[in-house]
Formats: C-alpha cells, structure tokens, sequence
C-alpha cells in the first residue's frame, strides 16, 4: 500500500537550528523541501571543505590498504558513539595530509631528477666538462644528435671539411656527438654537417664533466628513493587505522548534509517545509520535543499542487519485490495503485518457471544465504538479494513439478519441457492469461473506488470476457460459452471504446478499439519465453551432463567429468539467473504494468545518517 504523505511546518529559533537539524536527521523522517529564494545556507562551505578534506585523506590512505577479505563486515556503532567527536582521527588526518603532500614532493622531485638523468645519459662519454664548451680563439665547439642513418653521410661531410666529430651515446633525439672545428671554417662545416643530417640541440647545462652530474643526480634520486619508502611506510601504517579516517567522512558528510538544508530564515527564526509519513508524525514531534519547545510544528495535507514523494508499506515478502517496481518507476500518490503486492507473487512464481530445476533451485538457497549472511548486503541491493533467494523456492518447486535436477528429468509431477513441448507452450500462455488478467482486475479495483464503475466495465471486464471466450473456443465442451462470452465482449467494446468521441468519431473509435485485440493476443504470445527459457535451461544443463559422460571411460576421465560437471552447471546457473530476472522484469513491465500501472513517482529521502563505510544503529522503526 502507498502511505499517506503530510506535509510539515516548522517555525522554530535559529539559535536551535544545529540542534533541531540534527535531531531530525537522527530521526531519519523528515524530507526537506529546499527553497530556492535563499542564499547559501550559514557554514555550507566550511562544512562541504572539511568533507572534501576527509574524503582527500580517505582516498590517499586507500592507495596504501591491504586487499579486503571477502568476509570482512562492515563495523557498526551506536549513534552516541558515531557522533562523538574522535581527536585521534584528527591527528591521523593531519598526518596523512602531511605524508601526502610530502610525497607529492619527493615523488615530483625524483620524475624531475629521472628526466634530468635521461637528458645526460647521452653525453656521459665526453671528457670535456659540459661548461667548458665555448668558443676558443681558433675552434668553435658544437653539439647535436644524429639519427641512426644519418651517421656515416655526417662523419664523411665532416672529414671532408677537415672537421673531427666525436660521436658519443644514443639519446631521445639520437646519437649525441660533439663537432669540433676551425673557428674561420665554421659557418661551411656546419652548413655541410646539417646538410647530412646533424641537428644542432645544446646539452644540459651543468657544471663539470657530465657523469660527474650524473653520479651527483643519481646519490639525490636514490635519497629521495629512501625518503619516498620512508613516508609509503607510514602511509601503509595509517592504512591500518583506515576505519577511524572513515567514522571521521561519516560525521562530516552528516555535518554537511545539515548544513546543505536551506530554509527561510528572519533575524531570530527560521521555517522549515518538508515532508513527513504520516504514520510517522509522532516521531518527529517527539524529537523536535526533545529539543525545544520554543517552535511551532505542524502537519498539513498535500493540496493539489503539491507532488509528494512515494513511500509503499508492504509486508515481509512483498517488500522485497519493491525495487523490482522502483527500477520501472516509483507509484505516486495520485495514481494510488501500488502494484507490489499483485505483482510480487507473479514475478516470484514466473522466476521459478523459468529456472525451473530442483538441483539449480537448491544451490541458489545455499549460495545466496552464504552471500546473505557474509556480506550482509544493505539497502535495494540487500532487496534484489532477496528476490533471488526467495525465487529459489519457486526454482525447487517448479524443478520437482517439471522432474528437472540438474538436467536430468526424473518422474515429473505434471510433464517434462523437453518431453512435452507443447503442453508447455499452452501453460505458458495460461500463466501469461492469468497474470495479464490480474493486473487489469487491480486496474477495475481501482476505477470502482474512484467512482468510475463503467470504465471498469467496459475497458477491463469486457476485454476479459473477451479472451477468456477466445480461449474457450479451443475445448469442444466449452465452445459454445465461449463463442457468446467472445461475442459479448466484442460487442461491449464495440459500442463503447468510442464514448469518448463526437459524432462518427464513436463508431470509429468502437473498431479501432476492437482491432486492440491483437495488442493483447501480442503480449499473451510473449509468454512463450516461459517456455523458451525453461528448455535452455534444461537443455544446456542435459548438454554438460551428456560431455561429462563421455570422457568418464578412465580415472583421469571421471576428474576430467568432476570439472565439465561444476563449470557447466556453475554458468547454466549463471546465465539462468541472469535471463531469469530480465525476462521476467520485462514481463512485469511491458505486459502486466501496461494493464494497470503508471508510475511517474519520486523516492522519499529524508534527512537521516546514511553511512557508506560504517553500520550506524539508530533504532529506527521498521517500515
């Protein structure tokens, strides 16, 4: 069912509003309706760097963790304890700062030092001190490179001007090499040197000979080698106390979401507007009690420009099933259909058909609790875990029906797919019949309580006697009702799908109407991927099974089939899941949903402490 939304007013004194924010996140039911007429709220921007900050730090340190085990949880606190203020995760968050910067510095200083090396590596041969390479009063000294095919044409062009080129080590640009000449000859040795393909480029400039430089850039790179250990040491050690950097981004990012709340504000007081359950009202005027009682707080309900958000309240099981309908679209308040707990038991059963084996269903329970009780999954994802266990079920039964245990059929209840194909097909169309019609029964039940009887009678009601006749006329004992049940239900539509029109526009609409028939004979036929999924299932799982066979004939062979056996079944399980959920949500959607079902709503997200590291207990009450 769709709770009933109020919405709340709070006046209250602005020196209270730290205290009342807090206790409205703490209580986790009061959703914001934020007001775009005022400025940025008091302390968002401190708040929202102090989160930057943490989330920084957090980061930094997560370069330096260990790999989690897959059976770690997630620690858990009380809410006094989540609140209280850590100073040693103060101090661990200005060390790591310290560490990081520090080794942003060295790890900087050493590419600087690594490039340097590399553009020296090229001269380390010449005997000369690289300073020293200047015009004297007879040579003139230059300095380039020369790609690999261009050393012999320069060596000849330099000799035949009675030049000397020193060649000396390969670099980035190519072999380095010193050209030493006449000063008086120089404009045609080095006219004829480019020529050949010598390019002019000048070495680093350092004092000395270049290897001197180098062994000296070298004793910097491995002492900063040495320091950058140091500090990744002690990054690793802060890794360890990483939970405590992760308590202190909790606090902050709640510090921050209280500060994000804007609200009217005068002088003295402020106005806050939100939305509140309405099952769920005396738990916020018991923590706004709590606080003061110098406020003012009141619930109203939405008028008709008002677009509440949606909270549904369903039992145990049905609850689950919500975020198969949330991944579609959220119900509204106005629409007042939550379709969760019709659509809930078809989705469960529809999964199971088409799994549709024992042996699957069985290890789908044993594996899916396993992952439930290690992990402890939370939120929607917690639910879609769910949905799978509970379907499970579906799975064994469905399996112990058709006779299938891992791909082998064994005295079926009812008949084997893969022996009766055809008694498959039509009980898939029956199941598709059924749970078309279920949705257009929620969709009657709905008219008739907004006052709309005829609607329901003539756009559900005479469509299900329609088909229903349809499908009668296929049984000899049946025939005859069910050729005046089509002809009824044809002739109902036919004089009213067009009542909404003018003039011709009503017999018009009455055979456009009646051509609907093939829309529903359309989305009736796509259960046939019942069928279909419930035969690759049984047909790979009989495939793995018959290779596995095949090579038993030895001892090696029987461990060979061991393997065929767990990676065969292991991905048909795989892939069944997988084809499973999606055809059956496509099921959901596009056949029953269409029937019955808009959407159209948004998620109530209150104010509340979620954490993403940390289990914070609040107390809250159930849904």
């Amino acid at each position: 069912m769709i709770v009933p939304m109020k919405k709340a007013e709070l006046f209250a004194l602005k020196q209270d509003r730290d205290a009342l924010l807090l206790a409205l996140q703490r209580v986790g039911e009061f959703m914001i309706i934020p007001t775009e007429e005022d400025a940025q709220p008091t302390g968002q921007e401190d708040a929202q760097q102090a989160l930057q900050q943490a989330e920084n730090t957090l980061g930094f340190v997560s370069q330096f963790q260990e790999k989690r085990s897959f059976f770690a949880q997630r620690p858990e606190l009380d809410l006094q304890s989540f609140l209280k203020e850590d100073p040693e995760a103060l101090e661990l968050e200005q060390e790591a700062k310290k560490i990081a910067e520090q080794l942003a510095a060295v790890r900087s200083e050493r590419s600087t030092l690594a490039a340097q090396m590399e553009q020296l590596t090229p001269w380390l041969p010449l005997d000369i001190p690289l300073d020293r390479l200047t015009p004297t009063r007879y040579a003139s000294f230059h300095t380039g490179s020369i790609s690999a095919g261009a050393v012999d044409p320069v060596k000849q062009a330099v000799e035949e001007q009675g030049a000397d080129l020193t060649l000396l080590a390969p670099g980035p640009e190519g072999l380095a090499a010193l050209l030493t000449c006449l000063r008086e000859e120089e404009h045609a040795v080095l006219e004829a040197a480019k020529a050949a393909g010598f390019v002019e480029n000048t070495p680093p400039r350092v004092k000395g000979l270049a290897k001197d430089a180098y062994e000296a850039y070298q004793q910097q790179y491995r002492e900063a080698q040495k320091l950058e250990e140091q500090l990744v040491a002690q990054a690793e050690e802060l890794a360890g106390r990483k939970e405590k950097l992760e308590l202190l981004y909790e606090q902050r990012k709640a510090q921050a979401d209280r500060q994000a709340v804007s609200a009217w504000e005068t002088a003295a007081t402020f106005r806050l507007v939100g939305w509140v359950r309405s099952d769920r009202t005396e738990a916020v005027k018991k923590a706004v009690a709590e606080v003061t009682d110098a406020c003012a707080l009141s619930f109203t309900d939405p008028t008709e420009e008002d677009t509440p958000p949606t909270v549904t309240k369903n039992n145990w099981f049905v609850s689950q099933f919500e975020t198969i309908t949330d991944m579609f679209s959220r119900p509204t308040t106005r629409e007042g259909i939550d379709p969760n707990p019709v659509m809930a038991p078809w989705y469960w059963l529809i999964f199971g058909l088409m799994m549709g084996d024992a042996g699957y269903g069985l290890v789908m329970a044993i594996a899916i609790f396993a992952f439930k009780k290690i992990k402890k999954p939370k939120g929607e994802f917690a639910k879609l875990i769910n949905v799978l266990w509970y379907s499970s079920i579906t799975t064994m039964f469905c399996g112990v029906l058709f006779g299938s245990y891992f791909g082998e059929t064994w005295h079926p209840l009812l008949f084997s797919p893969l022996d009766a194909p055809v008694p498959m097909l039509i009980f898939s169309i029956i199941i598709g019949t059924l749970h078309i019609f279920s949705g257009m029964i929620l969709k009657v039940v709905h008219d008739i309580k907004a006052g709309h009887f005829w609607d329901a009678m003539f756009d559900q009601v005479s469509w299900m006697v329609l088909i229903t006749g349809l499908g009668l006329l296929f049984l000899p004992a049946t025939a005859a009702v069910g050729k005046w049940m089509a002809i009824i239900g044809a002739l109902v539509i036919l004089c009213t799908a067009g009542r909404g029109n003018k003039g011709f526009g009503k017999v018009t609409g009455g055979f456009l109407g009646l051509y609907n028939i093939t829309g529903y004979m359309s989305d009736i036929l796509s259960y046939s991927r019942i069928l279909a999924l419930s035969l690759a299932t049984g047909v790979i799982g009989m495939v793995m099974n018959l290779l596995a066979g095949m090579v038993q004939g030895s001892v090696i062979g029987f461990v060979f089939s061991l393997l065929i056996y767990l990676v065969g079944h292991v991905f048909n399980i795989a892939m069944g899941l997988l084809s499973a959920y999606v055809h059956d949500s496509r099921l959901q959607y596009i056949e029953f949903f269409s029937k019955c079902y808009e959407g159209g709503g948004y998620a109530f997200q209150p104010l509340s402490i979620d954490p993403k590291y940390i289990d914070v207990v609040t107390h809250r009450q159930s849904k």
